[in-house]
């Protein structure tokens, strides 16, 4: 079960518009497996976004569809004809309609009469993924639900499906919701006059990742930055130490609430429990007339100390300095909840920030080489004779994870000589994943070897892997000949 707070929205979403990612900004969200749900309301709707990027397929038809349960009376069982469920018609154009549970599993059929819940549906790429994947965009009317904004922010519980038939995949959020409303979500609404959020904190609590804005990462912990802005990544993982930094203008506003320790949150994919994350780093605080060494680590509660955001730091607005060495290479989630001197919880709007981490190096190795068909061993000495062939290299430069992002082939010889072009070359094709290359044979120019002499061939590498202002690390394997013309 999950708790997403949507967030008000002053002027109502066009949902039969196109995806528009800043009418979306600041949403409330869901993650899920194949995606992530957003959430805002106003005064008479609830909106919510379905934002699939598992669902890759362009699947015309029906085949692709969704369910939306609400408890309409919030008792947390199914109540005959009054809790509800949405979904598309069987049949084209793509429409929304009702029914009304009659027990676990089991509803009455589509509800004939006028409604004003809407649905639109889209292929397109977000921010959440450049692949184009299904986008729904909903609005279900406060009428239907039984919700009032009279009073404070109310609590609606509710539970999802998303079906897919390219790929083929059937989520149900929470588990078996259809059938037990025990365990559905919590919907948290908005009211317009009682903004459950500090003034101006509506919006993401982890600014992003060094110099990497937390809304270009997408729901795969992946970061992709415009080819104009420094760094320029592409679908990149991360990797070494990581500085997560906060939304400047969050903190101000969560210090003006009377913010002073926070607490990190931490889970290793996509579900279950969130733990409490430990770490300790170094920062320079500016003292006046020097920047002086503090030590920030947890205290006995698992908070952290919240500086403030008028104070001049050498890495301003850190939360968490993370070293990922060590790791799992896999998907990681934060969170962070603020609470004041005497340790209550103070109110900001969920974040989820998922960041893949990738240490690993790439299988990278010059598997052989050879000349007139005939394998030579490092250090030989051959000669190049009459009439012209190739010196042929068998390389590997693979990355099971998909992060290469380049590999050269190169001859360095005599002093600082190298022999170009290089003998052979690859890069990202700049969408997706890339593995590289598995072993290949590459045939030299005619023209190499230039002269006598020896030989140092060099396979290097690099992975898409960012710590959030670069990417980070590069990888070889050499192995030397002498070459001699004759």
């Amino acid at each position: 079960m999950a708790t997403v707070r949507s967030t008000w929205t002053a002027a109502p979403i066009n949902i039969a518009a196109a995806f528009a990612p800043a009418a979306w900004a600041g949403a409330g969200q869901l993650d899920l497996p194949v995606g992530h749900v957003l959430v805002k309301n106003d005064a008479q709707f609830v909106y919510l976004a379905f934002d699939l990027t598992g669902d890759t397929g362009n699947s015309p038809g029906t085949s692709d569809y969704f369910w939306l349960t609400f408890d309409v009376d919030r008792n947390r069982s199914i109540t005959p004809r009054v809790d509800i469920n949405y979904g598309t018609y069987p049949t084209l154009p793509i429409k929304i309609g009702h029914q009304y549970y009659l027990g676990p599993g089991r509803w009455t059929g589509l509800q004939p009469g006028a409604s004003t819940a809407a649905v639109h549906q889209t292929f397109a790429a977000t921010p959440a993924s450049p692949t184009p994947h299904r986008i729904w965009q909903i609005r279900i009317p406060f009428s239907e639900i039984g919700v009032s904004l009279a009073g404070p922010p109310p609590t609606v519980p509710f539970g999802l499906r998303v079906a897919s038939s390219t790929p083929a995949f059937t989520h149900d959020s929470p588990s078996n919701f259809s059938a037990d409303f025990a365990g559905l979500h919590d919907l948290v609404l908005a009211t317009s006059a009682d903004d459950p959020y500090p003034a101006g904190a509506a919006g993401v609590v982890i600014g992003g990742v060094g110099n990497i804005p937390a809304t270009v990462i997408d729901a795969g912990g992946r970061a992709t930055t415009a080819a104009a802005y420094n760094p320029f990544v592409q679908n990149a993982a991360f990797g070494g130490v990581l500085n997560l930094l906060g939304n400047q203008v969050t903190m101000q506003s969560l210090w003006a609430a009377g913010a002073r320790k926070y607490r990190v949150l931490h889970r290793i994919g996509s579900s279950g429990a969130f733990e409490h994350f430990r770490q300790n780093w170094y920062n320079y605080h500016w003292t006046g007339g020097t920047y002086a060494l503090e030590s920030f680590g947890p205290d006995a509660a698992d908070m952290y100390p919240l500086p403030n955001p008028a104070d001049d730091y050498s890495i301003q607005k850190l939360l968490l300095q993370w070293n990922t060495y060590g790791a799992a290479n896999v998907l990681h989630q934060f969170q962070v909840e603020f609470f004041n001197a005497a340790s209550a919880s103070v109110a900001s709007a969920p974040q989820t920030l998922g960041l893949l981490v990738d240490n690993s190096a790439p299988d990278l190795e010059i598997v052989s080489i050879r000349y007139r068909g005939v394998v030579k061993a490092p250090c030989d000495i051959v000669q190049i004779t009459a009439p012209p062939a190739p010196v042929e290299v068998e390389i590997r430069a693979l990355d099971a994870a998909g992060n290469l992002n380049g590999y050269a082939l190169t001859a360095l010889y005599g002093q600082n000589q190298v022999f170009s072009p290089a003998l052979a070359s690859g890069s990202y094709p700049g969408s997706g994943t890339w593995p590289g290359i598995p072993n290949t044979w590459i045939s030299a120019p005619l023209s190499f070897p230039p002269v006598t002499c020896a030989y140092q061939f060099r396979l290097s590498a690099s992975k898409r892997i960012t710590n959030g202002y670069g990417y980070i690390g590069s990888w070889e394997f050499n192995d030397h000949l002498t070459l001699q013309k004759v």
